[in-house]
């Protein structure tokens, strides 16, 4: 068994009110053949053994309880409809990972204590290419893509925080950050419990000649589109102002670029008052500064070491229960430091499946009161919108900021957010 460290903040946070899941759907070209379908999984489960485990409570050398992964032999489900399977439960063997497939529809759900989007990018492009070589070209090529039969590194089973602590970290220093405005708690309109997927389409190719011009990218250009929407609906906000919360990759950072681990980490965008008198192409260079210096290698690295800290000291608390519960206040502590959050995981990549593919669409729970994320796939570049809001105010002001830069962004459709719920593994495991 693994003992659980980078995977350990989702896993005392989450609990069956509060998933801490993420739910990827591939729209294709054609109608799925199910039976193609459960081989590709097959074989897909066989490249990544590393996440075909299920979750363990034991004890540790110091006699308190920890979580760690075994390995689990039972195969990865594919539910025959949209509705996904119960992580954690008998419905998804044990696994804390499933699929779905109905019409023209494949959806990749998985715990983010798992992976994050980077690990779950891998696992799809590889059912990609399983799935589009019996459906389509038996020929077809895979080139970039990880397959059944290679040799896997031993660097995808590393785990950063098992690695000897860095020394002399040079840290840049960032300036504090002004108080945000809470959605939660300000927003201008009524905030509701449900929370609605808003799924947002514009051309690859417009956005890519967009960022290029203006030498930015995605990410950090739809952290300031929203932003700036937020400040158009907050024009007194006083001390507060709009701090989008990008999400990273650590792992070019930590030096680890083959971990299977969930990587993520975030910086915190503010755009202050000052900054909104600016002309825009300078709001995108102060921007793209910000990111540049949060970024930084040291930086990134010594925010991993510090909330390594912070797990370390958390299990101190004997039990898991007894961690989960100190956990619980997370949840009012993270709205609070955010206006909104935007992640991008950066293009599909699907190789020689691409032309199957239509669009990608990448759903979270979420607790805060606008989350981005962010795709790329079959010439589309897709925003899911996932809100808790009673109207469409702060959607319109974003969709309004892309259409004033020239994209010509439209909603596809919309509907109540999708994801996967999990198995209450704290008391049944």
């Amino acid at each position: 068994m693994k003992q659980l460290l980078s995977e350990r903040f989702y896993t005392y946070c989450a609990d069956p009110e509060h998933s801490w899941t993420v739910r990827m759907t591939l729209k294709m070209r054609h109608s799925i053949d199910r039976t193609m379908m459960e081989e590709a999984v097959a074989a897909t489960r066989q490249r990544y053994p590393y996440y075909s485990v299920r979750l363990r409570k034991t004890d540790g050398d110091n006699g308190l309880e920890h979580y760690a992964l075994e390995e689990n032999t039972l195969p990865w489900v594919v539910m025959p409809s949209q509705k996904p399977a119960v992580l954690f439960s008998p419905e998804s063997n044990g696994h804390l990972l499933a699929f779905s497939c109905w019409d023209d529809c494949i959806a990749l759900d998985f715990f983010h204590a798992l992976t994050d989007g980077t690990g779950a990018y891998n696992v799809l492009r590889t059912l990609m290419y399983e799935y589009c070589r019996r459906r389509y070209d038996s020929r077809l090529s895979r080139v970039g893509i990880r397959v059944v039969g290679d040799d896997i590194d031993p660097a995808e089973w590393t785990d950063p925080a098992s690695l000897p602590r860095p020394e002399n970290l040079n840290v840049l220093p960032v300036p504090p950050m002004p108080r945000p405005i809470n959605l939660t708690t300000e927003a201008v309109t009524p905030i509701q419990d449900a929370v609605e997927t808003v799924y947002v389409q514009v051309s690859e190719e417009q956005m890519m000649q967009y960022v290029r011009s203006r030498d930015t990218s995605p990410a950090t250009l739809i952290s300031l589109m929203l932003n700036r929407a937020i400040a158009r609906l907050h024009p007194d906000g006083g001390e507060a102002v709009p701090v989008v919360v990008l999400a990273i990759n650590q792992r070019p950072a930590l030096g680890t670029p083959l971990a299977s681990v969930s990587m993520a980490s975030s910086l915190r965008l503010p755009l202050t008052a000052e900054m909104q008198q600016m002309p825009d192409d300078m709001q995108e260079t102060v921007f793209r500064g910000m990111v540049v210096l949060q970024s930084n290698a040291d930086n990134v690295t010594d925010t991993f070491w510090m909330m390594k800290d912070r797990m370390d000291q958390l299990e101190r608390i004997p039990s898991v229960a007894g961690r989960h519960q100190a956990m619980a206040a997370i949840y009012q502590q993270v709205s609070a430091i955010t206006s909104g959050v935007v992640s991008y995981v950066g293009k599909a990549n699907f190789g020689a499946a691409e032309p199957y593919i239509c669009d990608l669409c990448t759903e979270v729970w979420t607790p805060y009161a606008i989350t981005l994320e962010l795709s790329a796939a079959g010439g589309q570049f897709c925003i899911s919108w996932m809100q808790r809001f009673c109207s469409d105010a702060y959607l319109n002001a974003f969709i309004a900021e892309l259409h004033r830069q020239g994209l010509d962004a439209t909603i596809a459709w919309r509907r109540h957010l999708v994801t996967a719920t999990i198995a209450d593994y704290h008391n049944n495991i």
